[in-house]
């Protein structure tokens, strides 16, 4: 708000205090204008007064020196003359003949006492023209003339007559009257005041209800006492006060629409006046022109419409669209605008120009056309996208029957031999032709059913029928109510990597096969976390014992360790994976492990690294039991055939030596040859069976002659030189399968049956029964029939029994019992290879069973088994 000119600013605000200074004032001008009108009626009441006074006192004195001055008698004259000059408010009495002479002046001084003045020959100051006539002299006296005798024969008298007497004496009454007056207007102005204050206390509170009654718009206003003007006017406020409320809430409504709609609207509204500047700008200015709406306002529509001014408005509107109903006219163009900081950018203005009782405005509203345009250009780039991608887009309308297609880009034409006027209105299940059995057709249809996006590989058919596969995208494309108003398909033609996966589906399958069926175990631990256990192959659970649990259980590499290691020999040291894997390509070999969990076993293990760019680590565990055992065992083997070997080479050396050097008799060098012949017999026996060994290893069943053979008869020929012998063993045979035809080598399993009775005997030095029998049941699913021989001497234990096919091992090392070990090792190979089965039974003291399990020839198929032992083995 401006300030006030100096005389406003120093006049009160409040009403009160208004008409109390207009009280004041009115009252203090009043009295001065009641002190100018009195003093002026006062200074001519003074002089009427003082001329009666003179005149009176004039004519006194012509009374009175009326005679001396006849007479001539100056003193006498003198003598009345201040008799009357010593009156109060006399200043000076004067005598002039009839000519004007001044014969006499007496003069008051200020002491009071009365002065001659020298008489002068000129006419008496202010001598009037006639006597007998009163006139002012100066402004504080009177002078009046008074003739002497008749016709003022004999001259005047004049009397100047002071003023002041009588004007104290009126001022002294006026200043009492003036005291009095203002006595009484000041009890007017304080009992006015007082009343005015008593009477503008409700407009007070009529004043605070109307400053506060835009905040408080509604709110109501009791006035008991006061006037009734004061009582209408509160009335009157009220209801301006409900009025007020009813439309601050219209207003407020509207306005919180119109914000809303100006927040809400993403174009910039401007207002401009007749000089083209910006007046009225909404928030949209912020987002577009980055301007807060308070800078931009009052900047010429140049800086944000660079081009766009008042001559150029005129122009465009005026050329543009006139709206009869409204009288204005509207424009519409694109410009380049400018952004803060010369940005330019693209927009669409639309100008409208209206003449208003303030003179020309325009309305611009301004639109950012940049997304605009850049959508344009996507949409052209999708258009021209669809239009050259390798996949097949189609689009189908839901809202038909059979969902048929009303858009197909140039790629579906050049997948499937169709073009788009072959495809448009048909529904796609015409690719498939016949083939409808397929179950990716029913996950679509449920799919599309329930509005949801999904992809799926089928069988489809191009023009020319050939077939190829299609990976088929499909996504939903809802209506304003979320219902699905179209479907958007994408084919792929991957008939070549449907090609691939089944053939890497294939080779997965038989990598699965050889990894389930291998007998080597294989461990893969992922990259995540330090390594976690993802694949173990069958083989791998089978060594360790393990439950293939373990793979959900998300063993990491330390875990899979100290699982490992309690199972493994403590007296034999433990690498980690870790160090494994850090030793690599430079390790010496595989780590072997000793297991004594869940049984003895000798693991070889390997750890590598998967290909680069990936974090696998993949374990190799190969069971090298059988081959530490056979080194084990060739060491033995070694050690035991060069004793074997030497103990009758010896015999046979020692004994030609003497022969050759010492001359014996003829029945000592009968028995020395006797014993070289046994020795060398033992030796050749010995070595014909490690040729017919390693022989029978080498060629792995090679040079078997296999022949139909009776079982009577294989089993008559490998008994029958037992009993030739005799001795002490009692033989009893009980073939109960005589006709059993089988399939084998004669002379191998002759010599096999010929070991085990061979063994029998051996192994029964106290003699006793040897009972030879058969036995019917099944050899891998398949009938078999088994050669049972049993003897009832020094019997074997569990120890001796787990070792009694090694070759060169004798259950009695003492020597006593003729043999070289190789004997049990060659039954088993002999059967083996002939797809037989050998099994020990043996208790120590109590003899030995040895069962030879030989499949049956198939003729034989047809054989009755014999219901007690059907089935015994499996």
């Amino acid at each position: 708000m401006a300030p006030r000119p100096w005389p406003l600013a120093a006049w009160p605000r409040r009403l009160r205090h208004q008409l109390l200074a207009l009280l004041v004032l009115s009252t203090a001008l009043a009295m001065l204008l009641l002190h100018r009108v009195s003093a002026s009626r006062l200074d001519e009441v003074a002089t009427l007064t003082s001329l009666r006074w003179a005149e009176s006192i004039a004519q006194g004195v012509s009374a009175a020196a009326t005679v001396p001055l006849e007479a001539g008698d100056a003193a006498e004259l003198e003598s009345v003359l201040r008799s009357f000059a010593g009156m109060p408010g006399v200043e000076r009495l004067e005598v002039v003949d009839s000519r004007g002479v001044q014969l006499l002046s007496l003069r008051q001084s200020a002491e009071g006492l009365v002065a001659r003045e020298t008489p002068s020959a000129a006419p008496a100051r202010g001598a009037p023209a006639v006597a007998g006539r009163a006139a002012r002299v100066g402004d504080d006296a009177v002078q009046v003339w008074a003739p002497v005798g008749p016709g003022g024969r004999l001259g005047s008298f004049g009397v100047t007559y002071s003023l002041q007497a009588e004007r104290e004496r009126l001022g002294a009454l006026s200043y009492e009257a003036v005291l009095a007056i203002a006595l009484v207007s000041l009890l007017t102005i304080v009992v006015s005041y007082g009343f005015i204050q008593r009477a503008l206390a409700p407009l007070q509170r009529l004043v605070r209800f109307s400053t506060e009654l835009g905040r408080n718009a509604g709110a109501r206003l009791e006035i008991d006492g006061g006037s009734r003007e004061f009582r209408e006017l509160a009335e009157a406020l009220n209801d301006t006060s409900s009025r007020l409320r009813d439309q601050m809430a219209a207003i407020g409504r509207a306005e919180s629409r119109n914000e809303a709609i100006l927040q809400a609207v993403p174009d910039v509204i401007l207002g401009l006046d007749a000089g083209g500047r910006v007046c009225v700008v909404n928030p949209g200015v912020s987002s577009i022109f980055g301007l807060q709406p308070e800078e931009a306002l009052g900047r010429p529509v140049s800086d944000l419409l660079p081009g766009l001014d008042c001559e150029e408005a005129e122009r465009r509107t005026l050329a543009g669209l006139y709206m009869r109903s409204s009288g204005t006219y509207v424009a519409r163009f694109e410009i380049e605008a400018l952004r803060r900081g010369g940005t330019p950018f693209p927009a669409e203005v639309s100008l409208s120009r209206t003449e208003t009782a303030d003179g020309l405005r325009y309305a611009a509203v301004v639109r950012d056309m940049t997304e605009q345009r850049m959508t344009f250009s996507m949409l052209n780039l999708y258009s021209r996208a669809l239009e050259c991608t390798t996949n097949g887009v189609v689009i189908c309308d839901m809202s038909l029957p059979g969902y048929p297609v009303f858009y197909a880009n140039p790629a579906f034409g050049r997948i499937t031999g169709y073009a788009a006027d072959e495809t448009t209105g048909r529904s796609c299940a015409f690719l498939q032709g016949d083939d409808r059995d397929q179950p990716q057709l029913a996950e679509l249809t449920r799919a599309i059913g329930r509005g949801e996006s999904t992809q799926v590989v089928l069988r489809n058919y191009r023009k020319d029928g050939t077939l190829f596969f299609n990976e088929l995208t499909v996504s939903p494309v809802p209506n304003a109510e979320g219902a699905p108003q179209h479907y958007v398909g994408v084919l792929n033609d991957v008939t070549e990597r449907e090609r691939a996966r089944m053939a890497i589906a294939e080779r997965s399958e038989r990598l699965n096969a050889v990894f389930d069926l291998s007998p080597d175990g294989f461990v893969v631990f992922d990259g995540v976390d330090g390594g976690r256990l993802v694949y173990g192959n069958p083989a791998f659970f089978a060594m360790t014992g393990w439950d293939s649990g373990v793979l959900d259980a998300g063993l990491g590499v330390d875990d899979f360790d100290r699982r490992f290691l309690k199972q493994c020999d403590a007296s034999t040291p433990y690498s980690p994976v870790s160090l494994a894997l850090a030793a690599g390509d430079r390790a010496d070999g595989p780590d072997l492990l000793q297991l004594v969990r869940p049984e003895r076993r000798v693991l070889a293990r390997m750890a590598r690294r998967a290909g680069a760019g990936h974090h696998e680590t993949i374990l190799f565990f190969r069971d090298i039991t059988r081959e530490t055992e056979v080194d084990r065992m060739k060491s033995e083997f070694l050690s035991t055939a060069a004793h074997e070997l030497r103990t009758p080479m010896v015999s046979v050396f020692g004994f030609t030596e003497l022969l050759l050097r010492r001359p014996v008799s003829e029945e000592r060098r009968r028995d020395m040859l006797q014993t070289i012949h046994r020795q060398a017999s033992l030796l050749i026996n010995m070595v014909n069976e490690l040729l017919d060994l390693a022989r029978i290893e080498a060629r792995q069943g090679k040079d078997l002659k296999r022949e139909p053979c009776r079982l009577d008869s294989l089993v008559t020929q490998a008994v029958g030189p037992m009993l030739i012998q005799g001795g002490a063993h009692e033989l009893q045979i009980d073939v109960a399968h005589p006709d059993c035809v089988l399939d084998v080598d004669p002379e191998k399993t002759n010599r096999a049956l010929t070991n085990v009775l061979s063994n029998a005997v051996k192994y029964s030095p106290d003699g006793g029964t040897i009972v030879v029998t058969t036995q019917s049941g099944e050899l891998h699913g398949e009938p078999a029939v088994g050669v049972r021989v049993t003897d009832h001497g020094i019997g074997m234990t569990s120890e001796q029994l787990a070792r009694v096919f090694e070759r060169f091992y004798r259950a009695d090392p003492s020597g006593n019992i003729p043999g070289t070990g190789l004997g049990m090792s060659l039954v088993k190979e002999i059967v083996e290879l002939q797809g037989g089965r050998v099994d020990v039974a043996s208790t120590p003291g109590r003899g030995t069973t040895v069962t030879l399990w030989l499949p049956l020839s198939r003729a034989a198929a047809a054989l009755p088994w014999s219901s007690d032992t059907a089935g015994a083995v499996q």
